[in-house]
Order: structure tokens, then C-alpha cells, then sequence
């Protein structure tokens, strides 16, 4: 650890609070804790915490949730499609960009280049619920049917495995509902494909 005025500062307490929370430090909680504005600058200089969005930082040692952080600092986008399918186990596919939902005249500007898709949608909180990481945070996404829904939106041009993979373990859940999953579908616009895709897997 780095020397700052001759003395080691002590970060146990800041190092504790982070383990407490999933390894994520937000201003306001180090605020609340006793820590001072400075003392956390101080932190990050001796390599002890690291700023990962403003006014959230991850204890050095610690995995960063990205999903989590990424709705710190997004926090009207919700995941869909690829990332929510995910997040519920309905693919294996990892894929390297985030896919999220935005409100209709959100600013997608500030995202451009940063391998984030995000599609506007009138109906973007239809199906909105919350999961949680691998890490133990809880995060917003469309749920199970909602997903399904926007793998067969005419506009997804994604991969075909994929979109037969999540309605298969769909279809396979003890947790499924066909009359959310149709009524989504008919709010959507996808009901008729979805439907007879429905029918030759059942």
C-alpha cells in the first residue's frame, strides 16, 4: 500500500464496508459509513478501491459485476434479449455486448462504441422484473416471456440458434405460461409466428 503524508492510512473499515456489499462501494453508502469524499479519492490513489462510474467503486481485489454497475449507471435501461435470455438460463450464449431496452427519446448517445445494443421501445416495461447476478445483486430485466417475444420481433437479425435455443428451454420450464407468453406476443406484434412455432415444439 502506498504512503500518503508519511502515514498508512487505514482502510479496513472502507475494505469491509466493500465485502459487505458485494464488493460494490457507492459515495452515499461511504458517506453514511463515517468516510469523507477525500478519504475515498485517497483510497483510489493507494490502489485499495478503484472508480468504476461515478460515485461507484469496486474494492481492488474484488470481480466487478458488470451488469450490476451497469445499471448504477443506466439505471432506465432494462436488459432484454440476449442478456436477459442469460440472466434467466434460457442460453449458454455469453455474448460480449450488453443488450438493454430504452424508453422511447431516451439518449443512446453517450453509449455509442462502449459494444452496448440498446433498442427503444414503447412498451419497454412490459415484462420488467428483476433477477439476481452471479455476484448477489439484483438487477432489472425483461422476464422469460417478454424475452421470447423479441427473439421473434421482425427486426432481430441475430443468430437462429439462439432464438430456437431459448424457446426450447422456454417451452421445457415448469415456470412457463403460454397465456402471458401469447398475450405478450399479441401486444408485440409476434403472435402469429411465435404461435406456430409454439405449436411444432409442443
Amino acid at each position: 500500500m502506498k504512503v500518503t503524508n508519511g502515514k498508512t492510512p487505514n482502510y479496513d473499515g472502507l475494505i469491509s464496508l466493500a465485502k459487505a456489499n458485494n464488493g460494490i462501494i457507492r459515495t452515499q453508502q461511504a458517506i453514511e459509513a463515517g468516510f469523507s469524499k477525500p478519504y475515498l479519492a485517497r483510497a483510489v490513489q493507494n490502489d485499495v478501491i478503484e472508480k468504476v462510474a461515478h460515485g461507484v467503486y469496486i474494492g481492488k481485489h474484488e470481480y466487478e459485476d458488470k451488469l450490476y454497475v451497469f445499471q448504477l449507471k443506466y439505471s432506465r435501461l432494462i436488459f432484454s434479449c440476449y442478456t436477459s435470455a442469460y440472466l434467466l438460463e434460457l442460453t449458454t450464449r455469453d455474448v460480449e455486448s450488453i443488450y438493454a431496452t430504452a424508453p422511447r427519446n431516451y439518449n443512446t448517445s453517450k453509449l455509442l462504441g462502449k459494444n452496448i445494443i440498446v433498442r427503444e421501445a414503447e412498451c419497454y416495461g412490459l415484462g420488467a422484473t428483476e433477477t439476481t447476478t452471479m455476484f448477489g445483486n439484483k438487477v432489472k430485466l425483461h422476464n422469460a416471456e417478454r424475452t421470447l417475444c423479441d427473439f421473434f420481433n421482425p427486426k432481430y437479425a441475430g443468430d437462429k440458434f439462439v432464438q430456437v435455443e431459448v424457446l426450447k428451454n422456454y417451452l421445457q420450464s415448469k415456470e412457463k405460461n403460454l397465456t402471458k407468453l401469447f398475450d405478450y406476443a399479441k401486444q408485440l406484434g409476434v403472435l402469429e409466428e411465435l404461435r406456430k412455432r409454439v405449436e411444432v415444439l409442443l
